[in-house]
């Protein structure tokens, strides 16, 4: 049989066995202590895999992300040579690794609009999944008075994951978990305005009420500005890729509404105010108070001074918990664990060293123009685009005073992210070129 008709048969093959093959691997990559053995057999296959050629496929399909790729890996692997605390960085390594895996398997293998839409699917119900664990897993604390009654019926921490801190999920973790896919079906439910399926509709609107309630419940008001900021973001991108009709009308009022909205509500609190509450952070308002910003505070000025101490390399994958107490005098009982330096982006350059942040400010360059040219071009792939970026935004808004960190188990989600809006870039690409 010619190689040309051999091709698709082998190709739909190792589809379905990468598909297998990541399924099973992806538990061990995620948990990597919990099973050692487990873990290194998940490592062996995966990377042997990607070393299988299978008639003229390519191991990694070419995408404008692949440079990056190559020099991401690069400070990854420095930063992994580099670190004090090993057991730290493992996890984080795998974690990343994880994440590259579900990456080049979508820009791979989704490469039509039936597999899309399935991976759309697959990546909203993985969401639901992080979120459904960390709903029984979450240590809930009662912060804004105005939910303390809400508060009450909350389940307590039903179920301790592997690797976990004793105390349970952050609920700070589980709103960033929460942004970075739940304006994916606030995008959709725009795209199929007016509904021609109802059922369809009133399910997405379903869910986007369910997700904006468990994010409210999380009391994060990192996460609830994310959110905002995201929605902003959203309705932009809509009026900007709408044609001119009633549709970017209702979109480009509901911008100019939440903006007027929200310089309103900033008015109404008086500058003297703002003076008032920053000198003293333990007064009460109606989110609670804000003492957690001297924490963040504490935490960002020895994050910077280790910067300093170590641009090029940073100081190894998830390291800086510890290397904080380590080597300068922060003022945080030894015994409390910062997780990390509650800012992604200060977070990116202790792991991975200010070279690797600038890599990663790439990738998020080249997603966001990506997006920017699917939006113009293709309606068809419109809004899973502008609901994956704006999620994004989002997600890295959240993340000036929070992060999710590299490698950490929810971050899977930001590389499903860019895996996904790699494959509806090809695809927006292919219909181009087919188009007379």
């Amino acid at each position: 049989m010619p190689i040309e008709r051999l091709q698709p048969l082998l190709t739909g093959r190792r589809a379905i066995f990468e598909t297998l093959l990541l399924l099973v691997c992806a538990p061990f990559l995620l948990f990597p202590t919990a099973a050692s053995v487990g873990t290194f057999f998940a490592l062996l296959l995966l990377l042997a895999s990607w070393l299988w050629p299978v008639g003229r496929r390519q191991w990694l399909p070419r995408t404008p992300l692949n440079t990056l790729w190559l020099i991401w890996w690069v400070w990854v692997g420095i930063a992994i040579l580099v670190t004090a605390d090993p057991d730290l960085t493992f996890p984080k390594a795998t974690g990343l690794l994880l994440g590259f895996a579900a990456w080049r398997y979508l820009s791979l293998f989704i490469c039509d609009a039936t597999r899309l839409k399935a991976a759309l699917a697959a990546f909203l119900l993985t969401g639901l999944a992080f979120t459904f664990v960390a709903f029984f897993s979450v240590n809930w604390f009662d912060k804004i008075p105005l939910l303390s009654g809400l508060m009450r019926w909350l389940p307590g921490q039903l179920i301790t994951l592997p690797e976990s801190q004793p105390l349970g999920t952050h609920a700070n973790q589980m709103a960033g978990t929460l942004l970075s896919f739940m304006l994916l079906p606030v995008s959709l439910l725009i795209g199929q305005f007016p509904p021609r399926n109802w059922a369809s509709w009133w399910g997405l609107c379903l869910l986007t009420c369910s997700l904006v309630l468990l994010l409210v419940l999380t009391q994060s008001r990192s996460g609830w500005m994310g959110a905002l900021a995201g929605v902003l973001v959203l309705l932009a991108l809509w009026y900007l890729a709408l044609p001119p009709g009633k549709k970017r009308c209702v979109v480009g009022w509901s911008l100019l509404l939440i903006l007027l909205s929200l310089g309103l509500a900033l008015l109404l609190v008086a500058l003297q105010r703002w003076q008032n509450l920053w000198q003293d952070l333990t007064q009460p308002t109606l989110v609670g108070s804000l003492v957690t910003i001297n924490f963040r505070l504490e935490v960002w000025r020895w994050g910077l001074t280790t910067v300093g101490d170590f641009p090029l390399t940073g100081t190894g994958l998830g390291a800086f918990r510890r290397v904080a107490f380590r080597l300068y005098p922060i003022a945080i009982a030894a015994n409390y664990d910062i997780a990390h330096a509650h800012n992604i982006f200060l977070q990116t350059a202790l792991d991975v060293g200010v070279p690797g942040l600038i890599v990663y400010l790439g990738f998020l360059l080249l997603a966001g123009g990506m997006t920017w040219q699917m939006m113009r071009q293709n309606a068809a792939l419109r809004p899973a685009a502008i609901g994956l970026y704006s999620g994004v935004v989002a997600l890295h808004l959240y993340g000036l005073t929070d992060a999710i960190a590299l490698g950490a188990k929810p971050g899977l989600l930001f590389w499903l992210t860019l895996g996904l809006l790699t494959s509806l870039h090809q695809e927006s690409r292919k219909t181009a070129v087919s188009e007379p």
